[in-house]
């Protein structure tokens, strides 16, 4: 436990997190204390586990991306008014059954945003100068440069946005100054607002014949599971990169590495894959033109003490009678009445 062992007015407990980079701060039980709440952190890793937890939690939050907010979950919070997922994407969390319980859904939109934007640049980079692979031949006693190619110049080339949130427009803005012509595809983003952003708006396939540099960021939902499969890769412009840092299952990670391994495209960096940790018998593990990171792209220092300092504040509103910021369910009729901004 951490913060107050006395019992408080309200109890925020923390299900899981990812101890690698997203340990707590230890402020938090302080801060919250202010409002009258204990705060509780543990790592659980099933649903059984979170449900010895929750019963009596008046908020709920969870960092990790593993699947432990089930609707099974959810039936036995006796009091909860609010979860909170500790991040952008809320896919795993069984929203419609917390909207059923009167239990609010939050999350933390502006997370990370320049991390992640930032962290899409690198693998791109990374994709058509093959920084890592470079760095590993040499490791391994072999001076070779012809690791070096295929390489391209990104000047002078298209990349598309496949999706056009926050942290596709974070990486247009940084894109523009590379000397590229920038596509998306978003059905729910119209063609004046990307023009505005210096961004020409595109179907899917027209996006993937055209562009050079392709840049995964849709959330992911049942429309958007294997966005890109079997048939995309058939279309999409020879020579391309691929990069994702939204989420893995919007690319089916099979048609992935055919496309990769006969050529269609020429080198992919993921920070995302659709099982994690990365199976040992993956077909992506054999092929040298794809950079893999853990998952880590939202990961800084400062991007940490961001989210839990937002996810304290939703806390803080909640219990204080208000009604916080991002609730991905607004239609919801909370348990415990709260007061809307005007």
């Amino acid at each position: 436990m951490m913060g107050n062992d006395e019992r408080a007015d309200y109890e925020v407990i923390l299900v899981d997190y990812d101890e690698d980079l997203f340990a707590p701060p230890e402020w938090i039980g302080n801060e919250l204390a202010t409002i009258g709440a204990s705060w509780l952190v543990r790592q659980c890793r099933d649903s059984k586990d979170v449900m010895r937890l929750i019963r009596t939690a008046d908020v709920v939050m969870v960092q990790s991306v593993r699947p432990l907010l089930t609707s099974e979950v959810i039936s036995q919070m006796e009091q909860c008014r609010c979860m909170v997922r500790l991040g952008i994407g809320y896919d795993s969390v069984d929203v419609g059954a917390a909207t059923a319980k009167g239990i609010l859904v939050c999350n933390i939109p502006t997370y990370c945003i320049d991390d992640v934007a930032e962290h899409a640049l690198a693998l791109m980079f990374d994709a058509v100068r093959h920084v890592a692979r470079q760095d590993r031949w040499i490791r391994a006693g072999r001076w070779d440069r012809s690791g070096a190619r295929p390489a391209r110049r990104i000047h002078g080339s298209t990349l598309g946005l496949v999706a056009f949130g926050r942290i596709a427009r974070a990486v247009a803005a940084r894109a523009k100054g590379l000397g590229v012509h920038i596509l998306a595809f978003d059905p729910y983003m119209d063609a004046a607002g990307m023009s505005q952003c210096g961004v020409e708006k595109v179907s899917l396939e027209d996006l993937l014949r055209r562009s050079d540099l392709i840049s995964v960021h849709a959330p992911l939902t049942d429309s958007t599971r294997h966005l890109l499969s079997w048939r995309e890769f058939e279309i999409v412009k020879p020579g391309a990169v691929l990069v994702n840092t939204s989420r893995g299952p919007v690319v089916d990670n099979a048609a992935l590495a055919d496309a990769l391994r006969c050529g269609r495209l020429r080198g992919a960096g993921l920070d995302v894959m659709e099982q994690e940790p990365l199976p040992a018998d993956s077909p992506l593990r054999a092929l040298e033109n794809v950079t893999f990171t853990p998952h880590v792209g939202a990961s800084s220092e400062g991007s940490t003490a961001d989210l839990y300092r937002t996810a304290c504040e939703i806390a803080r509103d909640v219990l204080s009678g208000r009604w916080p910021a991002s609730v991905v369910n607004p239609d919801v009729c909370p348990r415990v009445p709260l007061v809307r901004d005007a």
